[in-house]
């Protein structure tokens, strides 16, 4: 895809949330043409307006990912009004914490739909585009928490754990070809979404260390587009120590008492200076 990002169509799901926006306004000063969508109307309309002022060229289309019907909307709509996508960063991500064994079924399912089955619609969708012409670039967005196990959100930690081979296996399968795929692993985020996970002690494991801003996992996003790499850890240090670590997963239950315990630290002194 090359370095320079200027006047390239990028389409960003989950463009509303915290990384998602974040996202947008880096690749907006890059002169970027950027195609936000998400299922919140309103806070799309907002950032496109936030950005336009700025001088950047946005389109806004609400968009359901776990819909191929959605996707394939989307595509033809790009196409028609903007040209080929030459850039799809799959964003979007959903995270109910909770027992596995409580969890509610639509809880259950929304993170599957919403996080997996998404990602695998937007590459579907957008290697149908890109490959018949040759180019483009699918960044899928997982989690550390994709590479080490996460008690409390079972179901969260798999789909990200999916979406990390899902695309490494993709990764595979183009290889040799001009179409390239990464997946970007963030540490947790101080976003929205771990507000909510604040909420819930099963969600112990997301308070180890502290959440870094939306900001950085952006750059980590930028760094992906940038570099042909089919994985980049955010941050990259303990990124790469946890990928080593889960080599040996027995050594990680035996910490996983201390690291439960500074979790749960940490998440009594978040709710105590939310109070303040």
């Amino acid at each position: 895809m090359g370095k320079d990002i200027k006047d390239k169509i990028v389409v960003i799901t989950g463009a509303a949330g915290g990384i998602g926006s974040a996202t947008a306004r880096l690749l907006a000063k890059e002169g970027a043409i950027l195609v936000l969508t998400d299922i919140k109307k309103n806070e799309l309309e907002a950032l496109s307006q936030e950005l336009a002022a700025a001088g950047a060229r946005t389109l806004v289309h609400v968009h359901d990912v776990r819909d191929p019907a959605s996707w394939k909307a989307l595509t033809d709509r790009v196409q028609a009004e903007l040209g080929p996508i030459d850039i799809l960063i799959n964003n979007a991500g959903v995270v109910h914490p909770g027992a596995a064994d409580e969890l509610s079924e639509d809880k259950l399912q929304q993170q599957i739909q919403v996080n997996l089955m998404g990602t695998i619609n937007g590459c579907r969708a957008a290697l149908r585009v890109m490959k018949p012409r040759g180019r483009g670039k699918i960044i899928n967005v997982a989690s550390l928490g994709g590479i080490v196990p996460m008690s409390g959100e079972a179901i969260y930690s798999a789909t990200k754990a999916a979406i990390r081979y899902y695309t490494l296996s993709l990764v595979a399968e183009l290889h040799g070809s001009p179409v390239d795929v990464a997946v970007v692993c963030p540490d947790s985020v101080d976003t929205p979404q771990l507000a909510y996970e604040l909420q819930h002690d099963e969600a112990v494991l997301s308070f180890i260390g502290k959440a870094m801003k939306p900001e950085k996992v952006a750059q980590g996003i930028r760094k992906a587009i940038r570099k042909n790499k089919p994985e980049i850890l955010v941050p990259g240090g303990f990124g790469s120590i946890y990928r080593l670590a889960m080599a040996f997963p027995r050594l990680y239950y035996v910490l996983y008492p201390t690291l439960k315990k500074s979790g749960g630290k940490n998440i009594r002194k978040r709710r105590a200076a939310a109070k303040k």
